[in-house]
C-alpha cells in the first residue's frame, strides 16, 4: 500500500484532487484498451453576441450540467480502475522453450508432472461413440459445462469438480431426436437452450424438464445468447435470423438474410453485434434494430465454415472452404493477414488472452499473438489420434480447452490461455447460491434494450450533432481536397509518346524507310 493511503497521511477532503493529479495518461489508456471509455464530452452548441467575441451564452445549461457530471463519472471510474490494479496479485504465464526446443512439440503427458493437482485433473477424455459427434458450451464464469451429442444425448457438468449435474436423452414420440445442432447456456447455469431438428427448446438444469419451446425458431442451425441484453438469437436453414427476449419470452425481431442456410454464427463481445458466415463466402453483421445487415464483407471464395471474435472486438477470424484462415480488422473491415490450412477448418475460437485455436481434421493448433502479427509456428498443438474435431472452446478464467469430436469429448491444458484476474462482478466461478441469485437480479435490472446494439456502442451516450455542422464539415473536407495540387502524370523515357509510336512502326516498311536502307547499303559498298 502506498503512503498516500496510509492512515496517518490520508485526507478525505483531498481525495478527488489527488486522483486528478496523480493519475497518469498511461493508466487511463490501458483502461480504455479494455473496452471502457474515459473520454471528455464536448459542450453544447453556443452562440456569440454580435460585436462581442469574449462573452459566450450557453444554449442549455441543464444539459451542459448533466454532460459535465457524466464526464466526471467516466474519469472517476477510469481512475478507480487504474488504482485497483494494485490488488491484481495473480499473473498468467505461457510456456517458454529453452535452446532448440519448440513449444508446439510439447504433449499433454509432458505437462502433467509440472501441473498442480486441480489443473492436472482437467486432463481427461470422455468416450461417447453412440451419440457423437459432440458440441459443448461453457458458462460465462467457466464453472459449468454443457455437452450435446448429435444423437440426442445432453449432459450438464460442474467443470471444476467434474460432477454430473443433469443428463438427458431427448426423445420425440418414442424415437430419439438425433439432430442437436447448437447449445448454449442462458443467463446462468440454471437454464440452457438447444437447437434441435424442428425448433429451439429451453430446459431446466435442476429437473431436466422442458420449460419452453420457441415455435418461431424453425429448423435452427446455430445459437447465440447475448447476456447483457437477455436475447437468444438463432439462424435457421431458411436463412432467417431471429431474436427472442428470454426475460419475457417475446420475439424481438426477425431478419431474412437472403443468403441461404447458415451454420457459422458468433457474437462480438464488445458491441453485441451478431456475425454470420454464409455459403457464398460473405460475412454479415446484424443488429435486431436494423432489418438489413450493418456490414457485408466478402471474406472467402467458398463457404464460410466458422467465425470467431476476440474479447476486445477488434479482430475477426474467419475460416473458409478454400483452406484459408483470415484475420480481419473489424474497425476498418480490412484483412490483416491469412494462414493456410491443410485440412478444412471445423471450429475457431479466441481465448481471453488472445490465443487463437484452430480445429482442423483430427488436430487442434493454438497460435499465440497471431491476430496483430503473422506467426510462422504455432504455440501448441494437440492430436486426437483419429476422431475429427467438431468444436473447440476455451474455458473462461482457466488454462483449459474443451474439444468436442466424433468420439466424444476431450479436455486439455494449454498454459496461458485463461485470464488470471477474475472480476467477481462480471463472472464469479466460486459464487454461492445467494450470490448467484443476486447476480441474476442485478443483471436483469441492468438489462440493455435491443435498440442499443450498434457498431459503435459509445454512440449511445454521445451527443447527436446538428445536420448543419455535419454538412459544414463535409464541405470543408471537399474544399481542402480541391485545393490540393494534383501531380500531372508525365511520361518519361521509354513511356514517352514518341517512343511508343517508334516501337509501333518499327516493323512497318514504307517508301522513305526503303530509300534510307538503299542509301546505307550504297555507302557501305563505297567504303569497302
Amino acid at each position: 500500500m502506498s503512503s498516500t493511503y496510509a492512515r496517518g497521511n490520508y485526507d478525505p477532503k483531498k481525495k478527488k484532487k489527488e486522483r486528478e493529479t496523480t493519475a497518469s495518461a498511461a493508466s487511463i489508456a490501458k483502461y480504455e484498451s479494455r473496452g471502457h471509455t474515459a473520454r471528455s464530452v464536448s459542450g453544447t452548441k453556443t452562440k456569440s453576441r454580435p460585436g462581442d467575441s469574449k462573452k459566450v451564452r450557453r444554449k442549455d445549461k441543464k444539459a451542459e450540467a448533466v454532460l459535465g457530471r457524466l464526464d466526471e463519472q467516466r474519469k472517476d471510474a477510469a481512475l478507480q480502475a487504474a488504482e485497483a490494479e494494485i490488488l491484481e496479485t495473480e499473473a498468467g504465464g505461457f510456456l517458454e522453450a529453452e535452446g532448440m526446443e519448440r513449444t508446439y512439440k510439447f504433449k499433454q503427458s509432458d505437462l502433467s508432472p509440472h501441473l498442480d493437482e486441480q489443473t492436472a485433473a482437467q486432463q481427461y477424455d470422455l468416450n461417447l461413440d453412440s451419440y457423437a459427434p459432440y458440441i459443448h458450451s461453457y458458462t460465462r464464469s467457466g464453472r459449468h459445462l454443457l455437452l450435446a451429442g448429435r444423437g440426442g444425448h445432453v449432459a450438464v457438468m460442474d467443470a471444476l469438480t467434474r460432477t454430473l449435474l443433469q443428463e438427458l436423452h431427448l426423445t420425440d414420440n418414442g424415437s430419439t431426436r438425433n439432430d442437436v445442432r447448437g447449445c448454449t447456456f442462458l443467463h446462468d447455469s440454471s437454464m440452457f437452450a438447444l437447437a434441435e431438428k424442428k425448433h429451439v427448446f429451453i430446459y431446466d438444469t435442476a429437473s431436466g424438464a422442458e420449460i419452453h419451446r420457441l415455435d418461431d425458431h424453425i429448423d435452427p442451425m446455430a445459437l447465440q445468447f447475448l447476456p447483457h441484453h437477455w436475447l437468444l438469437s438463432s439462424v435457421g436453414r431458411a436463412g432467417w435470423l431471429k431474436y427472442t427476449d428470454t426475460s419475457t419470452g417475446i420475439k424481438v425481431s426477425e431478419h431474412r438474410t437472403k443468403l441461404g442456410p447458415c451454420s457459422a454464427m458468433t457474437t462480438n463481445p464488445y458491441n453485441a453485434v451478431v456475425h454470420l458466415g454464409h455459403g457464398n463466402g460473405c460475412v454479415t453483421l446484424w443488429s435486431p434494430a436494423v432489418s438489413k445487415p450493418l456490414v457485408k464483407m466478402l471474406c472467402h471464395r467458398g463457404p464460410v465454415l466458422d467465425v470467431a471474435i476476440d474479447q476486445g472486438g477488434n479482430y475477426m477470424v474467419t475460416a473458409g472452404a478454400d483452406m484459408q484462415v483470415k484475420v480481419w480488422d473489424v474497425r476498418t473491415f480490412k484483412p490483416v493477414h491469412a494462414y493456410f490450412s491443410r485440412n478444412a477448418v471445423s471450429s475457431l475460437d479466441i481465448s481471453q488472452t488472445g490465443v487463437l485455436a484452430v480445429g482442423a481434421g483430427s488436430s487442434v493448433t493454438f497460435w499465440k499473438d497471431a491476430l496483430a502479427t503473422k506467426q510462422k509456428d504455432p504455440y501448441m498443438s494437440h492430436r486426437l489420434g483419429g476422431p475429427s474435431t467438431s468444436r473447440v472452446r476455451f474455458r473462461p478464467f482457466e488454462d483449459v480447452v474443451g474439444i468436442g469430436h466424433s468420439k466424444g469429448f476431450s479436455s486439455i491444458v494449454v498454459p496461458g490461455v485463461g485470464e488470471a484476474q477474475i472480476d467477481s462482478y462480471e463472472a464469479n466461478p466460486y459464487a454461492d447460491k445467494v450470490q448467484r441469485q443476486e447476480t441474476v437480479v442485478r443483471s436483469l435490472l441492468d438489462k440493455l434494450r435491443p435498440e442499443m446494439i450498434a457498431l459503435d456502442p459509445n454512440a449511445v451516450a454521445s451527443v447527436a450533432r446538428d445536420k448543419k455542422d455535419v454538412m459544414e464539415d463535409r464541405r470543408a473536407t471537399a474544399s481542402e481536397a480541391d485545393r490540393k495540387p494534383r501531380d500531372k502524370k508525365r511520361a518519361r523515357g521509354r513511356n514517352k509518346i514518341s517512343k511508343k509510336i517508334a516501337r509501333k512502326h518499327k516493323n512497318i516498311m514504307d517508301e522513305g524507310k526503303a530509300k534510307l536502307i538503299r542509301k546505307r547499303e550504297e555507302e557501305a559498298k563505297r567504303r569497302e
